[in-house]
C-alpha cells in the first residue's frame, strides 16, 4: 500500500478509537426487571397486532390457529403487567432493585452487527446467491473487526467461499464428507 493510502486507514483507525473511547465511558445503570417487563409489554401488543395480519382463520372453527398466540400474547401482556407495577411500587417506595450496567460502546457494536446482518441478507436476496452473501458478510465483519490487513483478507474471504460455493454444487454428496474439504478446513483454522 501506499503512504497515502496507509495514512488514510490510520487517520480512519484513530477516528474509530476516539470515537470508542468517547462511547466506553457512556453507561447506564436502568433497572433490568422494570426494563424488561416495558420490553415484553410492548413486543406482547406488536404480537398482538401482528397476528391477524399473518394467521388466516376460517369463520366456522371454534378454536382456530390465532387462538394460542393469542392466549400466549395475553398470558405475556399480563405479566409483563404485574411486573411493571411491582417495579414502580419498590421505586415508589425506593427499595433497593437490580440493576445493569448498560455500555453503549457495546450496544453500537451489537448493533453494527445486526445491520451487517440485514446486508447480508438483502445482497443474498437480490443476487439470489447465499455465497454473494456470504462474501458481503464475511468482509463487512472483517470491518467491524478492524482487521488490520483487509485487503488480503478480503482477497481470502472471496477465494475461499468461491472454492466452497463450487465445490459444493459441483459434488454429489455433502460437503464435509471430502477430504479436500476437511484439509482445506484443518489449514484455515490454523
Amino acid at each position: 500500500m501506499s503512504n497515502e493510502k496507509m495514512g488514510l486507514v490510520a487517520s480512519v483507525d484513530a477516528k474509530l478509537d476516539a470515537i470508542g473511547d468517547k462511547l466506553k465511558k457512556k453507561e447506564w445503570k436502568v433497572p433490568t426487571d422494570l426494563l424488561g417487563g416495558v420490553l415484553f409489554l410492548i413486543f406482547g401488543l406488536v404480537m398482538l397486532w401482528l397476528i391477524p395480519q399473518q394467521i388466516e382463520i376460517k369463520k366456522k372453527e371454534l378454536v382456530n390457529g390465532r387462538a394460542f398466540p393469542n392466549l400466549l400474547m395475553y398470558v405475556m401482556i399480563a405479566c409483563s403487567i404485574i411486573l411493571i407495577v411491582q417495579q414502580v411500587i419498590k421505586l415508589a417506595r425506593r427499595q433497593k432493585v437490580k440493576l445493569t450496567t448498560v455500555n453503549l460502546l457495546v450496544e453500537v457494536k451489537a448493533l453494527l452487527i445486526f445491520l451487517a446482518m440485514i446486508v447480508f441478507y438483502f445482497v443474498a436476496k437480490t443476487s439470489g446467491n447465499f455465497a454473494v452473501g456470504s462474501a458481503v458478510f464475511g468482509m463487512l465483519m472483517l470491518f467491524i473487526f478492524r482487521c488490520k490487513k483487509p485487503l488480503s483478507s478480503t482477497a481470502e474471504q472471496l477465494i475461499w467461499q468461491r472454492s466452497r460455493y463450487c465445490s459444493c454444487r459441483r459434488a454429489s454428496r455433502p460437503c464435509c464428507a471430502r477430504q479436500g474439504y476437511r484439509s482445506m478446513w484443518a489449514t484455515r483454522m490454523r
